[in-house]
């Protein structure tokens, strides 16, 4: 994949991109600053890589607009998607703390633009704003609790439970009556290949639970769907 380019948006926009975010609301003007005139913008074509699994981290990312997804890579090839970062969202900064290799990959969506702060300059900034710090441990915790959820459902939960899970997981997150997805980001989403997705779709389909079309699904039974999710053991795992 094609490596970043850079952004044309000034340090007086970084300094807004970075204002809105929610993990740098009220900070001193100061660090504030300090974290623009450090930062660079880049322009991220969809399917860009940002970063690498297992390389070296010392920048943290601010997207300014569009999406980035992290991927991390299966024992057996295959890229599970593990979570979305859209406008404000801040990633990358796990490397930074800890001084390790990036745990996952990340891959811009769509058409985006992110924000790149050094890692020198972030770790100054928490050590002088301890509300960042809290923030940032805060943020910490909930991703590996989210992680360590995801990974349970993995180990426990056959391949139609985790599927019925996560559909019925965007249908709450959704605001309309149906999902836009594709079978190929189900796929990547919940650790399953795209025939196994297919295939199980095809019999919830038939069963009149749910109607798929054009990259769109549209839920009819969740019951069914929730019966599924919890039923945890045996069937179609993969």
């Amino acid at each position: 994949m094609n490596q970043p380019t850079r952004a044309r948006f000034a340090a007086d926009e970084r300094m807004e991109v970075l204002r809105a975010v929610r993990l740098f609301a009220g900070l001193g003007e100061k660090t504030l600053l300090a974290l623009a005139q450090a930062s660079r913008g880049r322009s991220l074509a969809k399917g860009q890589l940002i970063f690498s699994q297992d390389e070296p981290g010392d920048t943290v990312y601010v997207v300014r607009r569009g999406c980035v997804m992290l991927v991390v890579c299966t024992v057996d090839g295959r890229e599970l998607i593990i979570n979305e970062m859209n406008a404000g969202d801040v990633f990358g900064e796990l490397s930074v703390l800890t001084g390790q290799p990036r745990s996952t990959s990340a891959v811009a969506n769509e058409p985006s633009e992110v924000a790149v702060l050094p890692g020198p300059v972030f770790l100054a900034a928490l050590e002088a704003e301890p509300v960042l710090m809290r923030r940032v441990l805060d943020v910490t915790a909930r991703r590996l609790h989210a992680s360590t959820e995801r990974e349970r459902a993995l180990a426990f939960m056959n391949a139609p439970a985790r599927l019925a899970r996560f559909l019925l997981l965007l249908d709450h997150q959704t605001g309309v009556d149906y999902i836009t997805i594709s079978q190929e980001d189900l796929a990547q989403r919940v650790a399953l290949t795209r025939q196994t997705v297919a295939k199980t779709l095809g019999l919830w389909r038939r069963a009149g639970w749910l109607i798929t079309g054009r990259g769109k699904i549209v839920l009819l039974d969740r019951t069914a769907l929730s019966n599924t999710a919890e039923a945890n053991v045996g069937g179609d795992g993969e």
